[in-house]
């Protein structure tokens, strides 16, 4: 018996350190956001450099995917001798789904778990798995949607050219002043070949995006509707990004907004192992100092303890003998226990029961676990076997061969009732009875 160790175990060190890391709970994906050091943006299939404003065309190779031809160019764009770049992806605006939202709700959560739940219903055109990336400080909004294996597969890509994709993000947003406090209300519109997006943003937060083909606004009906709908978006300032030369003035390393940021799997994975590591080490310095404090009291206590357990360990050494003898004494009855509780079969009364019945001879009796088989003659075997199966002590009464000698010869098998070998063997088995 040890008395020390039951007072370290009352002390619940798991729970300690649980509490000492959800005091340092990071925000949703923040860590992974704050270290992009490098923004690409793609226009008209060139891959700009926000930072240099560097640009190169894509044009994929043969059998090259178009996600390997990308990062094929994004690594010219990157300066090799600053090791493993972190980007920051900006697609087209029209690459992007997009789904308004009314929700009562106030939790972020609850509002992304409504809005998955019904992404079937929302967007009932895509078959594929989509991410979810929306600004839910707001009852209402814009949700975006982006296809979960095509940022799977940019990701992959990016990082076999040494390049680790951290988001993507559409790059109307680049036009946004992250650092601007005021909800200053923004109309970006997003022009590249046949695609138009017009976007009302409040702060960072998109209100309204509108998209459409360029070929429907050759219809009147169309145009019109659309000339409409546009006028009815009111701001403070308009950015019109339709050339290539609008979207190389950016000139800097675009901030992310995270509400509308969408991470790969290999992404989200990476932030999780950094921030379980940043939260152990934390855990751990804050759980060692908590345990120093809870142990300075019980010091004094834990050294009487040792002294009582000392003492303790001295008494089991003179017990030893005893114990040992009781150990004998409990190996001697589980060894004797299948002789003392084996079934008694009560022959002698079995064949008084036999001679109360049987008006014939009776030439061979056997018994086995309960079990008899006699043979004899009698004038009627089939009465004898009535007679017996009338009486108590008996059960499962038959004729275990047929009569012989004009029905004077009989054999048979009966169960006696008073013996259970059932219970007996599945309590001893025939292994451990050495048999």
């Amino acid at each position: 018996m040890n008395l020390g160790i039951p007072l370290l175990e009352k002390i619940p060190f798991r729970e300690i350190g649980l509490q000492a890391q959800s005091l340092f709970h990071l925000g949703s994906h923040n860590e992974i956001l704050k270290r992009i050091d490098a923004s690409l943006l793609l226009y008209d299939n060139s891959l700009i450099n926000t930072a240099t404003v560097t640009l190169f065309e894509i044009v994929p190779n043969e059998d090259e995917q178009y996600a390997d031809a990308m990062a094929r160019v994004a690594r010219q764009l990157l300066p090799m001798s600053d090791g493993k770049k972190h980007v920051l992806l900006l697609l087209p605006t029209a690459d992007f789904a997009s789904t308004t939202f009314n929700m009562n709700a106030m939790s972020e959560k609850l509002v992304r778990s409504a809005l998955e739940l019904q992404s079937n219903s929302l967007i009932p055109a895509y078959d594929e798995n989509l991410l979810l990336a929306v600004n839910a400080t707001n009852p209402e909004g814009v949700a975006l949607w982006f296809n979960e294996k095509e940022a799977n597969d940019l990701f992959r890509a990016f990082e076999e050219q040494n390049i680790f994709l951290s988001a993507i993000m559409p790059r109307a947003l680049a036009m946004l002043d992250t650092d601007d406090e005021t909800d200053k209300t923004l109309l970006i519109n997003d022009e590249e070949g046949s695609n138009i997006s017009f976007l009302q943003v409040s702060g960072v937060a998109i209100r309204r995006l509108l998209t459409v083909n360029k070929t429907d606004l050759e219809q009147d009906v169309f145009a019109k509707q659309w000339d409409i709908e546009i006028n009815q978006l009111k701001g403070e300032a308009v950015k019109t990004m339709n050339s290539l030369d609008d979207w190389q003035q950016i000139r800097q390393i675009v901030t992310p907004v995270s509400e509308y940021c969408f991470h790969p799997a290999g992404a989200i994975k990476e932030e999780k192992q950094i921030s379980l590591a940043k939260k152990s080490k934390v855990g751990m310095a804050v759980t060692a100092c908590l345990v120093l404090l809870l142990f300075a009291p019980f010091i004094s206590n834990w050294l009487k303890l040792k002294d009582l357990q000392a003492e303790l360990e001295r008494v089991e050494e003179l017990t030893i003998e005893p114990r040992r003898m009781r150990a004998s004494i409990f190996d001697m009855e589980e060894e004797w226990g299948a002789l003392e509780e084996y079934p008694n079969q009560q022959v002698g009364n079995v064949l008084i029961s036999l001679n109360e019945v049987l008006q014939g001879a009776l030439s061979s009796f056997s018994i086995n676990k309960g079990v008899v088989d006699i043979s004899g003659s009698t004038d009627d075997p089939a009465y004898l076997v009535e007679l017996l199966a009338q009486r108590e002590e008996f059960y499962n009464v038959a004729q275990s061969t047929n009569t012989r000698g004009g029905g004077a010869q009989f054999g048979i098998r009966l169960n006696l009732s008073s013996t259970d070998f059932e219970t007996y063997d599945e309590k001893y088995p025939v292994v451990s009875q050495g048999r």
